[in-house]
C-alpha cells in the first residue's frame, strides 16, 4: 500500500511537469492572438470616429486572455495521460501493470509494485531529461511585433481617434448631467417637482450632445422659475390683505421651497457643465450662454430679494420721513433761487402764484406774491415750501433762431487725397428659398417656443413680459 502511494506521488509530479510543458506554448499563442485582436481594433479606429475604441481594444485583449485560460484548462493533462507518459520510460510497462491491480495482498502484485518502485528513480530521471518545446518562436515574434505596433498607435493617435476621445469626454459630461438630475428627482418630495424632473429625464434620454442636454436643463430651470414666480405672486396677494387671494397651502409652501432648491441645483449644474465644455474646447452657442447668464442673474436677484426683504420693510418708514423732510427743504431753496426764462415766468413754493412778464427776467423771494412786467404774457407755477415773485423786462420776441453755422463765413475746402474705400459683401443665404410645407401643429410648437424664448432673452425684455411669453407657451402645450 505504501509503495502504491509513492508511485502515485511520482505520477502527480509528472502531471504537473506535463501541464507546464503544454500550457506555456498555448499561453504564448493565446497572448499573441489577444494582442492581435486589440491591434486590429486600434487600426480600424484610425479609419473613422469610434468612441470608446480604447476600452473596446482592452476588452478584446481581456477576452482573448480569458479564452486562452479556458483552452488551457480544457486541454489540461489528466492523470491517466501522465501515467502512460511516465510508463513509456519503463522497460516493460511495469508501472501501468503494477497499478492496474487493486489487491495489494497478492504476492504477484506486491512483486510488480516493488519492481516498479525500484525502477522509478531511473525512469523519472529520464522523463525529466526529455526534449521540451516551451519556447514557440513564431508566437514570440508575432507577440513582439504586435506589442510594438500597439505602442506606436497609442503614442501617435490619428485625428479620428482624438475626436473619439473628445466624444467620450462629452458623453461623460452628459452622463453627469443625467446623474445629477436623477439624484435631484429622488430627493424631491413634491409631486409637481417630481413630475417636472421626470419629464426632464425623459428629454435627456433623447439628446445626443452635451449642448442639447444643457439646453433642455436650462429650459426646465426657466419653467421651474415661472412656477415659482406664480406661487410667489399668489403668496404676495395674501400677504397684502386681499380677501380674494386664497394664499398658499402647506403643500404649496413646501413646493415653493423645492422649486427654489431645484433651480439652484440646475443652475449650478449648468455652470459646471459650461466650464467643462470650455475645457474640452467646445464652447457653447451664444444663445445658450445668454440663457445660462440670465438664469444666474435671476437666481442671484431672487436670493438677494429674499435676504433683503425684511430689511426693506424695516427701513420703509424711515425712508418715507426722510424723503418728506428733504423734499420740503429742496422746495424752499427752489423758491429762493433766481429764475431766468423767456416769455412765461413760473415760481415754485407752497401754494400757487401767478405773474405776467415779457422777455427775460429775474426774481427771488419767499412767500406768496405776484410779479408784473412790461409786455403781455401769462404764466402759472406750482410748488412747495414757498412762492417766488419777480419782474423782468424784455422784448416781445418769444423765439430765437440761431444763425446757420458757416452761413456768412468763407468755405474752406480740404485738399487732401482721397483714400481707397472698402465695401462689405452682402451675405448670401445658404440655400435657395423654397415654398414651405404644411406640418402638424405638435411638430413645430417646440421650435417656435425655443425661438421666442431665446429672442426674449437676447432682447432683455422685462421679467413680467418674459413670464407672459412662457405662460403662453405653457398653456398651449398643456392643451
Amino acid at each position: 500500500m505504501e509503495q502504491r502511494k509513492q508511485l502515485r506521488s511520482y505520477i502527480q509530479r509528472a502531471k504537473r511537469s506535463l501541464l507546464l510543458e503544454k500550457s506555456i506554448p498555448l499561453a504564448q499563442y493565446g497572448l499573441f492572438l489577444a494582442m492581435l485582436a486589440s491591434a486590429a481594433i486600434m487600426i480600424v479606429s484610425r479609419l473613422f470616429v469610434w468612441p470608446y475604441y480604447r476600452q473596446t481594444a482592452f476588452t478584446a485583449f481581456a477576452v482573448g486572455l480569458v479564452v486562452t485560460l479556458i483552452v488551457i484548462w480544457w486541454k489540461r493533462v489528466r492523470e491517466q495521460e501522465a501515467l502512460f507518459k511516465l510508463d513509456s520510460y519503463f522497460a516493460h510497462n511495469e508501472l501501468v501493470t503494477a497499478l492496474s491491480f487493486k489487491n495489494d495482498d497478492e504476492p504477484l502484485v506486491q512483486s510488480l509494485l516493488q519492481k516498479a518502485w525500484h525502477n522509478m528513480e531511473q525512469a523519472f530521471s529520464a522523463f525529466k531529461k526529455r526534449d521540451k518545446k516551451l519556447f514557440q518562436s513564431k508566437a514570440f515574434i508575432g507577440l513582439v511585433i504586435t506589442a510594438c505596433l500597439l505602442a506606436i498607435m497609442y503614442i501617435f493617435p490619428a485625428k479620428s481617434q482624438m475626436e473619439a476621445v473628445e466624444v467620450e469626454k462629452e458623453r461623460a459630461v452628459m452622463q453627469d448631467i443625467k446623474k445629477e438630475v436623477a439624484e435631484l428627482e429622488k430627493k424631491a418630495e413634491s409631486k409637481e417637482v417630481k413630475e417636472q424632473l421626470k419629464e426632464l429625464q425623459n428629454k435627456l434620454k433623447d439628446t445626443k450632445t452635451a449642448e442639447e442636454a444643457l439646453r433642455e436643463m436650462v429650459k426646465k430651470q426657466k419653467e421651474l422659475a415661472l412656477k415659482e414666480q406664480q406661487l410667489k405672486d399668489k403668496q404676495s396677494v395674501k400677504e397684502n390683505g386681499d380677501d380674494a387671494g386664497e394664499g398658499l397651502s402647506d403643500e404649496e409652501v413646501e413646493q415653493l421651497k423645492e422649486l427654489a432648491q431645484a433651480q439652484q441645483q440646475l443652475t449650478k449644474s449648468a455652470n459646471s457643465t459650461q466650464a467643462e465644455m470650455g475645457r474640452l474646447g467646445k464652447p457653447l452657442s451664444k444663445s445658450l450662454q445668454n440663457s445660462i447668464a440670465s438664469a444666474n442673474n435671476a437666481n442671484a436677484a431672487n436670493s438677494n430679494n429674499q435676504s433683503s426683504n425684511k430689511g426693506q420693510q424695516g427701513q420703509s418708514g424711515q425712508q418715507g420721513q426722510s424723503g418728506q423732510q428733504g423734499q420740503s427743504g429742496q422746495s424752499g431753496q427752489q423758491g429762493q433761487g433766481n429764475q431766468q426764462g423767456q416769455g412765461n415766468q413760473q415760481g415754485q413754493g407752497n401754494g400757487q402764484g401767478q405773474g405776467s412778464g415779457q422777455g427775460q427776467g429775474q426774481g427771488s423771494g419767499q412767500g406768496q406774491g405776484q410779479g408784473s412786467g412790461q409786455g403781455t404774457g401769462t404764466g402759472q407755477g406750482n410748488g412747495q415750501g414757498g412762492s417766488g415773485a419777480g419782474s423782468g423786462q424784455g422784448s416781445r420776441d418769444l423765439l430765437t433762431i440761431p444763425d446757420r453755422i458757416g452761413g456768412s463765413s468763407e468755405t474752406t475746402v480740404d485738399g487732401g487725397q482721397l483714400g481707397e474705400a472698402t465695401h462689405v459683401d452682402e451675405q448670401e443665404a445658404d440655400g435657395p428659398v423654397i415654398k414651405g410645407t404644411i406640418r402638424p401643429y405638435e411638430e413645430v410648437i417646440g421650435t417656435y417656443k425655443d425661438s421666442y424664448l431665446e429672442s426674449s432673452e437676447r432682447l432683455q425684455l422685462p421679467k413680467d413680459l418674459q413670464s407672459v411669453v412662457q405662460s403662453y407657451f405653457t398653456s398651449i402645450e398643456s392643451r
